[in-house]
């Protein structure tokens, strides 16, 4: 069994030669064949992986991610509609995708489910073209993500994010979002939209709760407030669950979504950053091969 690593070496547990070391080291001991991924950025990932890619068999190999969720979007591209399984090892600092999937936290449980787990197709999102595993945030979120050094993450990890969104969440201001949802129109004033492929936002909280990511659709969360003390209610019933019964909090589902926004507000897809509106975002059914237990 071959299998193309990929890995992030800032990432959680994967932290310099010696840790990338290691785990290539047990998937050698669970039979794999090894060949890192080796990229500097991105784009780099992309090139390297597809063109290990075009000359593997779909049947004995598998696309090993070693890393968060960030480093699982960087490799989407290359993976999209190839029948190639993705295999995680989540070693990164959060792990939706990992938690979402079931896939236990153990590296060495999670190797083996990378050997012997179960084929599952999953659906993928697509905003501006650009694919999605977990979600596409558009404007608070997006905003935090954005104004978050890369320097000060890989120092203190997730809790950069909630430093700073507690930072940005005081002053952050509401823009008027154009909204189409499968050829239906809206216009709201909000602070944050979010398109869910999955149940799951970040560790343990779920923002769409009942979406599913193998449903072919897409879960729709929009947040209005008319006041701080309001959006500061929502955030307190989201982390609970009971934000759909919360004022200014809207829930919908479609396949198709386009939105406009005065002015126009950041985006982050799977929470990396991803230009400003306007976006168009859309499902992918079953787009993307991932081994599960």
């Amino acid at each position: 069994m071959r299998a193309l690593l990929v890995a992030n070496p800032e990432a959680g547990r994967v932290r310099g030669e010696a840790a990338l070391g290691r785990i290539e080291g047990s998937l050698a001991e669970a039979g794999f064949a090894v060949e890192r991924i080796a990229a500097p950025a991105p784009a780099g990932t992309v090139a390297a992986l597809s063109a290990a890619l075009s000359c593997a068999e779909t049947q004995d190999t598998r696309v090993v991610v070693a890393g968060g969720d960030g480093t699982i979007h960087a490799a989407l591209p290359a993976l999209v509609d190839t029948g190639v399984p993705l295999a995680i090892l989540p070693v990164g600092s959060v792990n939706v995708l990992a938690r979402e999937l079931g896939i236990p936290p153990s590296l060495e449980a999670a190797i083996g489910v990378a050997k012997s787990g179960r084929l599952r197709q999953i659906d993928l999102g697509y905003a501006n073209g650009r694919a999605f595993a977990l979600m596409a945030g558009i404007g608070f979120d997006a905003a935090v993500v954005q104004s978050v050094a890369p320097q000060l993450k890989d120092l203190v990890g997730s809790f950069a994010y909630v430093a700073r969104g507690l930072q940005v969440l005081a002053s952050y201001p509401q823009t008027r979002f154009h909204i189409e949802a499968d050829g239906e129109e809206v216009e709201a004033a909000g602070w944050l939209a979010v398109v869910a492929n999955a149940s799951r936002y970040t560790y343990h909280w779920r923002l769409a709760p009942d979406a599913q990511i193998d449903d072919g659709w897409l879960d729709f969360c929009f947040f209005s407030s008319e006041s701080a003390l309001q959006t500061a209610g929502q955030v307190v019933a989201t982390l609970g669950g009971r934000h759909f019964s919360h004022p200014g909090v809207q829930h919908l589902r479609a396949k198709r979504f386009r939105f406009r926004c005065t002015p126009e507000v950041a985006v982050q897809l799977d929470g990396d950053p991803a230009g400003m509106t306007p976006i168009k975002v859309e499902i992918r059914p079953g787009a993307l091969t991932v081994m599960v237990p």
